[in-house]
């Protein structure tokens, strides 16, 4: 898979030089806001929460939660374990990871931190032009802390379309402005550098099969959700009004 990787490295680079190229103090601000709003899913969480507890929408709110939890299971757990692609303010910058160690053993990924200190220095000595080319092009803006997880597929890009698509299914009014708002979640992930456009790419993709796989999971769990939601909505409006 490094050697699949590699060949978007030319690519990768050149949107990032786009990126550099359109950077301003506003954009940035703007960018940062709504990158941290995917922090952990928040945004994604909260909407399913409301709309599960919304009569109208509880099916949409169910589904969107269930495709968030197979994105978290497939995605973070899985894919970018197995995966290990390095992120790209690290890649070809052995120093700079090196300098980063305690951050890695503050969270308790001194094992992955290895990892990528071999796949450095095994792209470095395989790829010495692009190394050349890319240590001489790229400069990580900090406008995010660094992140010790691995790259790909993109988190907060697949947490993303997975709750858009979830929403879009059944309901194209609602679902067509979160669907923007995914595509703009996954721009902000390369515009502050802490992903590969081929990884946001990639996760748009994947986070599209969660979506399909949380509403065929919730079209066989929601009836039992439903009732039961009713049934604990009834009791305390009974409670309420005795």
């Amino acid at each position: 898979m490094d050697a699949l990787f590699n060949s978007f490295l030319g690519f990768d680079l050149s949107v990032f030089e786009w990126v550099q190229g359109i950077q301003s103090s506003f954009l940035s601000t703007i960018m940062v806001i709504i990158t941290t709003l995917g922090d952990e899913g928040i945004i994604f969480i909260a909407m399913g929460l409301v709309l599960l507890f919304t009569k109208k929408y509880r099916k949409i709110g169910f589904t969107v939660l269930v495709s968030l939890v197979v994105m978290l299971i497939i995605n973070n757990l899985v894919l970018k374990e197995i995966l290990e692609r390095v992120r790209p303010f690290y890649l070809f910058d052995l120093e700079g990871l090196l300098a980063d160690r305690a951050a890695f053993e503050q969270a308790g990924r001194l094992g992955k931190f290895d990892v990528m200190v071999e796949k450095i220095k095994l792209m470095t000595e395989q790829n010495p032009e692009m190394a050349a080319k890319w240590t001489s092009t790229y400069v990580y803006p900090n406008l995010v802390d660094k992140l010790t997880s691995f790259s790909f597929p993109s988190g907060h890009t697949s947490s993303a379309f997975a709750a858009a698509i979830a929403v879009l299914w059944y309901n194209r009014k609602i679902g067509i402005p979160v669907t923007v708002f995914a595509a703009i979640m996954g721009f902000s992930r390369i515009y502050v550098q802490v992903h590969y456009c081929s990884d946001v790419i990639g996760a748009a993709f994947v986070g599209i099969i969660y979506a399909f796989i949380g509403i065929l999971i919730a079209k066989f769990l929601f009836p039992f959700v439903d009732n039961l939601m009713d049934r604990v909505f009834s009791r305390f409006q009974k409670k309420k009004d005795a």
